[in-house]
C-alpha cells in the first residue's frame, strides 16, 4: 500500500507505507513521529521528511563519514525500545545543518538518530558526558586537499532525486 507524502521540497511523494519511520519519542524539539527517509543515487546524505508536516525536513548523514570511529552506545532501556533484541542491526543517522558556504555546514555529534531497519523504529539518543557536539564541523578544514565542496552539492542534488528507501 502507498501512502501520499506531502513535501514543499519534493512535491507529493508516493511511499510505500511499510518505508514510513516511526521516530519513538520525536526529534528533540518537534513533535512529529511518521517520516520517511529520502536517500538520493548518490552522495552521503538523505533527507528525513515528516509524514506529517510538508515543511518538516532535515538532512542527515551517517556520522563515520566525519569521525570514522564514531560510536553510539545504548541503555538497556533504549535498546528494547527499538527492538535490538530481535534484530541487532542499526543504522546511525546525524543531522547536518546546512550552510550557503560549506566551512559552515555542521553536524549533531551528540544527538544521533539510531534506526533498526528491521521493525522501521527509531530513537533519537542524547549521548551525554561523550564530548560530542550538536554543531561539530562537517569538514576537517585542515586536511590538505579537502573536496569541502563535493558533499555540499550532493546535499543539494538530492532535492532533484530522491528515492524512498
Amino acid at each position: 500500500m502507498t501512502l501520499p507524502v506531502q513535501s514543499t521540497r519534493f512535491g507529493e511523494l508516493s511511499v510505500e507505507a511499510d518505508k514510513v519511520l516511526e521516530i519513538m519519542g520525536g526529534l528533540l524539539g518537534f513533535s512529529e513521529r511518521r517520516f520517511v527517509l529520502l536517500t538520493p543515487e548518490k552522495g552521503p546524505f538523505h533527507w528525513l521528511q515528516s509524514v506529517d508536516n510538508p515543511d518538516l525536513a532535515f538532512v542527515l548523514t551517517d556520522p563515520r563519514t566525519v569521525v570514522p570511529d564514531y560510536q553510539v552506545k545504548l541503555n538497556r532501556d533504549e535498546h528494547e525500545r527499538l527492538g535490538l533484541d530481535e534484530s541487532p542491526e542499526v543504522a546511525i543517522l546525524s543531522v547536518v545543518t546546512m550552510h550557503p558556504d560549506p566551512r559552515e555546514i555542521t553536524i549533531n555529534l551528540l544527538g544521533p538518530l539510531v534506526v533498526n531497519p528491521a521493525n522501521r523504529k527509531a530513537l533519537q539518543v542524547v549521548m551525554e558526558g561523550s564530548g560530542h557536539s550538536t554543531r561539530h564541523p562537517y569538514f576537517n578544514h585542515g586536511t590538505p586537499g579537502a573536496t569541502a565542496g563535493t558533499g555540499f552539492e550532493s546535499a543539494n542534488q538530492a532535492a532533484k532525486k530522491v528515492s524512498a528507501g
